[in-house]
């Protein structure tokens, strides 16, 4: 006779286990033997005896399949049947894969469904042939199949034994698919008489055997069986439970929301369809009270059906019932001696008590019911990040109200963890993190997270594995000597890999081992080029041959490697030739046994157990090796010693990998982030529940269209994904002792539209608002602004909606502000003047200025930092005041060989050309063979496509730059010399923003291009605003140099007296577009020496604030059409600063956007732009543009 305890509380359960063993002690010797579902109640089991008395020992914890088949394998035969059960899943999917290759089989037309699925449609030939030639992936298809065939068998052996001994006797018509021709699974129930011929070891018939044998084995049964916390089973088992209470104390645990017996309830929908049924429509139509005396209460009619259908089952045996139930009620209350005031307390009542809190129609809310708290919290967000911003937030508030509550107290369940570990890690491991100690700390552990996903070793394996059908490009290998377990197995550390980077990068390794290897993949045409072979080659032999980039052997050799880089470059060779050889032998089948050697052989030559920092990698390498183990265990069980494939082996080992582990991170003392686990309804003070979304939750389960489980009507018993997760929810109701906090993704990132929550929310909101008063009108529901101090109220009576953004002000206000002080700070700095959002009200002194009145200051500048500074004023500030880059100096390796022209490499290549040119002038009319060189050299380098189309761009390339080079030399400004200028300004302090009453004395020292009269300035490239400004600004320098070389205030020597006969700027520039040389010209600037003080006074204020000086702005706002300025409007400024789809905005550039993150307003910076840039395009005159002559058309090509 079974021992039955329902109670509503596990705790009460736990009371009842403990005083059982205190009432009824086993001997010394007899260990207490507890089944349980899962790892995480054994850990909480385990937990909570060693705490109720003092020590948890001599306890044996099982699992229901493991322990029955155990004892069922011990009370049948224990010499014949083996260990593990030829039937469960692991193995029965290798004996299934085995037969469905049989040539029986494959000829079988029965079997014709499955073979065309895995084979493939078979030709003439090969029916005659009578041979299965196989391919790779065929045998993967096969096992896939067998994958799931095998998981078929084991729900048929579970709930539908009787299909099973109906194959077996030879009958192939079932019970509940008449409806089916049994020519369609007829194949079903031969291929399950094949296994039985294989292997007769049924665990239905084995089950009846120990049955049968309990009386005489008696002893090899312990004594006392206690089943603890299980609220499902399939009636095969408690048959058998049953019959081993009739010699045996067997105790039941379980969790029973309610008190009265619910059996026989029904949900509103069943009682609806009934009446529907019996034409008694009448009886009901006028409201509700008919249909609430069979739901009772809808909350558990709706989500109870799976433990309503195993109460009663239960109910068809023998038991003594002990029953232990208690109200809900909070601490505080009960040590008051005062009613439930918890709307969380009063819906756990309703349910046990199987009432129902609705009003009828008509009738006004009684007092009680329209009581507010937060114990049940609804909230709405736009993605899961702010979900989990949300949840973080919330609980530090809990921390507030409650000092009794600890992180261990706290359970967070998510319906797939996976979609929120990066977030989780994001917000509450930050805590940990935070310098500034802005975000309070609050530790959390993250269980059920597959070894795949959480363990990047783990992750790199299975990668590894795929390296035969990969490209081996550059990235993913890099990839692989970023983990330290590999880095440090090879000796390379972290300033190693970025050296590696770079070499890579020169050398242009994309993809490819070697020849052999692209070949194999793109065919006979392929060539080496961007390959490691070839790369690894121009960096061993330039270490070897060359100083500096040679040509030899048709290879451009790399001076990269240097001394001792040597043994960086061997253990880089070494990496790769062990990649080679991993990925040569892993595309050979072969055994598991084999297999296993293999890959653990390669196992220690790719990993070191220990990395760098002395921290271990047992457990990640522990993972990888049971997993291996358990491959060759379950071929051993199955019989199976064929050769698999790679493909099945990768298969087999992913399903693995993938699994969530409930053994680790599970309740270790901080707030528990886990997966909606069945069975887990452990009590903690604070439930949340994330990811209630539409469709993703309850989760569906796509049925097989050959399981007939799934075509069959439903049987007592029988479990689906979609009842577990109601019932899931239904437990996180009543097991929370405090608060619920329910979250979704509510609205639409993109669009904020509405979306709807999953449906098992809605139905409590239903209840909520029927029963509670709540309100979930769409008036509150309204995003962003509901977190208004205004709306608190209806907060707690409705959906609480979060905003979209984390620096909304409005996440600062209501029931439960936001801790984060960052994205305060940064919603303040959006929120500002949008003008002087981070402009005119910062004010960084100079360190340089900071001295008393009346101090003459020296200040040494050179020309190249006022130029940088008026290319980019904001960028500058940003760097040298705040030191903050956005840059991204990290070598980014693409895996792909370029296959259009970069257009910084063409113009350093045409600058090249030009060079090359313009030397030749000097010895020769042409000098043709430096141009060559050049072009060699660029083929050689890997820069450029390796496209035929590339030879011909070169050559015009070559026909450009000799044209441009010939427009040069017209004008004598060929190969300039450079002529060092330094001046001194003296400036009045009082003028600078800053200290008043100060002199300061600058030094200007620069390097000016010189040749005959002229200042010489060209590029191979369209003129840009800094040239235009360059040009501008040396004629400054070199007139106010002029001038103080007349009054003898600066010093002349014989390198730069040839300063003194400059007249004029020049500057030509080629127009790739257009095809135009553009020569430009600046004469004498009136007033030089107060325009160049303006210029530095800019450049000082410019140190104390961001400045929005920029020279493309100065290039449109000083634009004329048909000889007339185009006025700079408000509209048109908007324009320039957002872009369009072939135009970079202002806004694109990273710095412009961090201080600026709206629109300014350009009267604000209208005066500083044109009392700098007024002049300058006054005085920069355009000459008449020369068209180039070409002997042939040519597409146009971008200018850098």
């Amino acid at each position: 006779m079974i021992h039955l305890y329902p109670a509503n509380k596990m705790e009460n359960l736990l009371l009842l286990l403990n005083k059982i063993s205190q009432l009824s002690p086993l001997g010394v010797f007899n260990q207490e033997v507890i089944v349980v579902q899962n790892a995480g109640m054994q850990h909480w089991l385990n937990l909570a005896i060693a705490q109720e008395r003092g020590i948890s020992m001599n306890m044996r914890y099982a699992l229901p399949a493991q322990f029955l088949w155990k004892l069922i394998r011990s009370l049948a035969s224990d010499e014949k049947v083996p260990e593990q059960s030829p039937y469960s899943r692991e193995v029965l999917c290798w004996r299934i894969h085995a037969l469905l290759a049989l040539d029986s089989v494959v000829e079988d037309d029965d079997f014709s469904q499955a073979t065309h699925y895995w084979r493939g449609k078979s030709t003439t030939d090969e029916e005659d042939n009578n041979t299965v030639n196989e391919s790779k992936h065929a045998q993967l298809k096969r096992y896939q199949l067998a994958t799931q065939l095998a998981d078929l068998y084991e729900q048929y052996l579970i709930f539908r034994p009787q299909w099973l001994d109906n194959w077996e006797k030879g009958n192939f018509e079932l019970d509940g698919l008449e409806k089916i021709s049994a020519s369609e699974h007829k194949w079903q129930g031969k291929l399950w008489r094949l296994l039985i011929a294989q292997l007769p070891y049924n665990p239905v018939e084995l089950m009846h055997d120990a049955i049968a044998n309990i009386q005489d084995k008696k002893e090899l049964i312990p004594p006392r069986i206690s089943f603890f916390g299980l609220n499902t089973m399939a009636p095969m088992w408690l048959n058998f439970i049953n019959a081993l209470s009739e010699h045996v104390e067997v105790h039941f645990f379980h969790l029973n929301p309610c008190f009265s017996y619910w059996g026989d309830v029904r949900t509103e929908k069943q009682e609806v369809k009934e009446k529907y049924a019996l034409n008694k429509l009448s009886q009901w139509s006028d409201g509700v009270d008919d249909v609430q005396s069979f739901v009772g209460n809808p909350l558990l009619a709706n989500l109870g059906q799976q433990g309503r259908e195993f109460i009663s089952m239960l109910q068809d045996y023998s038991t003594i019932d002990v029953e232990l139930f208690e109200q809900a009620k909070s601490a505080q209350a009960i040590s008051n001696n005062k009613e439930v005031t918890s709307i969380l307390h009063q819906l756990q009542n309703d349910i046990l008590e199987l009432s129902d809190a609705r009003s009828p129609d008509d009738e006004a809310i009684t007092p009680k019911a329209v009581q507010h708290d937060d114990s049940i919290v609804i909230t709405s967000c736009h993605s899961a990040l702010r979900e989990v911003h949300a949840l973080h937030d919330y609980l530090l508030h809990q921390f507030n109200q409650d000092k009794s509550l600890t992180p261990k107290d706290i359970l967070v369940m998510c319906p797939q963890i996976e979609q929120y570990a990066p977030y989780v890690n994001a917000v509450f491991t930050r805590g940990w993190q935070d310098i500034a100690g802005e975000v309070p700390p609050l530790p959390c552990s993250i269980a059920d997270r597959s070894a795949k996903d959480s363990d990047p070793l783990v992750a790199a394996f299975t990668e590894l594995l795929t390296l035969p059908d990969s490209r081996f490009g550059v990235s993913q290998l890099l990839s692989f000597l970023r983990l330290p377990a590999m880095a440090n197995n090879f000796s390379i550390n972290g300033e190693d890999l970025a050296k590696i980077s770079a070499w890579l990068e020169q050398a242009t390794v994309h993809w490819g081992l070697d020849l052999t290897h692209k070949q194999s993949l793109l065919g006979q045409q392929a060539n080496a080029s961007f390959t490691w072979q070839q790369g690894l080659s121009r960096l061993l032999r330039g270490f070897a041959y060359a100083d500096s980039e040679q040509i030899y052997q048709q290879q451009l050799l790399l001076s990269n490697v240097e001394g001792s880089d040597s043994i960086l470059l061997g253990q880089l060779m070494l990496f790769i030739e062990q990649l080679h050889y991993f990925s040569e032998n892993l595309q050979r089948s072969r055994t598991a046994i084999q297999w296993q050697t293999f890959l653990l052989e390669q196992l220690s030559h790719l990993f070191s157990r220990v990395d760098a920092d002395n921290v271990s990698n047992e457990n990640s390498l522990m993972v990888i090796e049971q997993a291996i183990a358990g491959l060759v265990e379950h071929c051993h069980h199955a019989h199976f010693e064929d050769d698999i494939s790679l493909l099945i082996v990768v298969d087999y080992l992913s399903q693995h990998f993938s699994q969530g582990d409930a053994s680790k991170q599970f309740m270790v003392g901080q707030v528990t982030f886990c997966s909606m686990l069945p069975m887990r309804s452990i009590p903690f003070k604070v439930i949340a529940v994330l990811g209630l979304n539409d469709g993703e939750f309850p989760r569906q389960r796509q049925a097989l269209g050959f399981d007939l489980m799934s075509l069959s009507k439903a049987k007592l018993g029988d479990r689906s994904r979609r009842g577990d997760d109601r019932y899931l929810f239904l437990e996180a109701i009543i097991s929370s002792r405090n608060s619920l906090y329910l979250s979704y993704q509510g609205r639409n990132i993109k669009n904020n539209n509405e979306k709807q929550p999953s449906l098992v929310v809605k139905e409590l909101m239903e209840y909520l608002a029927q029963g509670y008063g709540w309100q979930f009108s769409e008036e509150q529901l309204t995003s962003d602004n509901n977190n208004d101090d205004t709306n608190a109220e209806s907060n707690q009576s409705g959906i609480y909606q979060l905003a979209m953004q984390a620096f909304n002000p409005n996440n600062y206000r209501g029931t439960w502000p936001s801790f984060d002080a960052n994205w305060l700070a940064l919603g303040q700095s959006s929120n500002s003047d949008n003008d002087e959002s981070m402009g005119e009200g910062s004010t960084l002194a100079i360190e340089s200025l900071a001295v008393t009145p009346e101090q003459t200051v020296e200040v040494s500048l050179s020309c190249q930092q006022l130029i940088r500074f008026y290319q980019h004023p904001a960028k500058m500030f940003a760097q040298q005041q705040l030191n903050l880059y956005f840059e991204n100096h990290d070598v980014l390796l693409e895996d792909v060989e370029p296959f259009s022209v970069n257009h910084l490499q063409s113009y350093l290549l045409r600058q090249d050309l030009l060079s090359a040119a313009l030397t030749g002038t000097i010895e020769s009319p042409s000098n043709k063979d430096g141009s060559e060189q050049v072009i060699t050299r660029a083929h050689l380098s890997g820069k450029f496509p390796d496209l035929p189309t590339t030879t011909n761009l070169f050559k015009d390339y070559q026909q450009d730059v000799q044209q441009f080079s010939e427009e040069i030399s017209k004008v004598n400004c060929e190969n300039p010399e450079l002529i060092d200028c330094n001046l001194v300004l003296d400036i009045d302090g009082t003028e600078v923003d800053g200290p008043s009453a100060q002199k300061i004395r600058v030094s200007l020292n620069t390097k000016l291009a010189v040749k005959n009269n002229l200042l010489v300035h060209y590029r191979s490239s369209s003129a840009k605003a800094k040239d235009k400004f360059v040009m501008y600004f040396q004629q400054l320098v070199v007139q106010v140099w002029q001038d103080q070389a007349i009054a003898n205030e600066t010093n002349i020597t014989d390198d730069n007296q040839r300063l003194q006969q400059v007249t004029e700027t020049i500057g030509l520039y080629f127009n790739t577009k257009a095809q135009k040389v553009e020569q430009f010209n600046v004469a004498n600037i009136a007033d030089a020496k107060s325009k160049l003080i303006n210029l530095v006074k800019m450049f000082f204020k410019g140190q104390q604030q961001v400045l929005l000086l920029n020279g493309e702005l100065a290039e449109q706002v000083f634009t004329k059409k048909r000889g007339q300025l185009v006025e700079m409007t408000q509209a048109r400024f908007e324009g320039l600063w957002i872009g369009d789809m072939s135009t970079r905005g202002l806004s694109d550039d990273d710095y412009l956007s961090y201080f600026w993150p709206e629109c300014p307003q350009y009267h604000n910076h209208q005066a500083d732009i044109e009392f700098i840039y007024q002049d300058l395009y006054q005085v920069v005159a355009k000459q008449a543009a020369k068209k180039a002559s070409k002997t042939t058309a040519k597409p146009s090509k971008e200018a850098k």
